[in-house]
């Protein structure tokens, strides 16, 4: 991930720096050199087939919070580095006919409820 966005990660995981800082990018960037550790490389996520959440949600035509779900009951394999990090989620996966069927199912729209007090919204 680029320096800025781990800098959010470790801030919204609540971890601080070894002085009890905030992350910021200067200061992961400066950890990275440190380290010897290669910076974000623009398309690297790509060359690794991963995508991110709102990205397989246009592919499979659902909302980012669709995808969600379907994280949460194990239809679509992904995982995340850490609490709070964003899902890493594999191209090839979506492509899997229960990934697709799930989706699928999400899409359906659901028959109202058959009680006539309720009403539908006409857009």
């Amino acid at each position: 991930m680029p320096d800025g966005t781990i800098a959010a990660v470790l801030n919204r995981a609540g971890k601080s720096t070894g002085r009890g800082n905030s992350w910021t990018r200067a200061r992961v960037r400066h950890l990275r050199n440190q380290q010897a550790i290669a910076p974000y490389r623009e398309g690297e996520r790509m060359e690794r087939g991963e995508i991110t959440l709102d990205e397989a949600a246009a592919v499979l035509k659902v909302s980012p919070s669709t995808v969600r779900r379907l994280i949460a009951e194990r239809s679509l394999p992904a995982h995340q580095l850490c609490k709070g990090a964003p899902w890493v989620i594999k191209a090839p996966d979506l492509e899997h006919p229960e990934v697709r069927n799930a989706a699928q199912a999400r899409r359906v729209r659901r028959p109202s409820s058959g009680d006539l007090r309720q009403r539908e919204l006409e857009l």
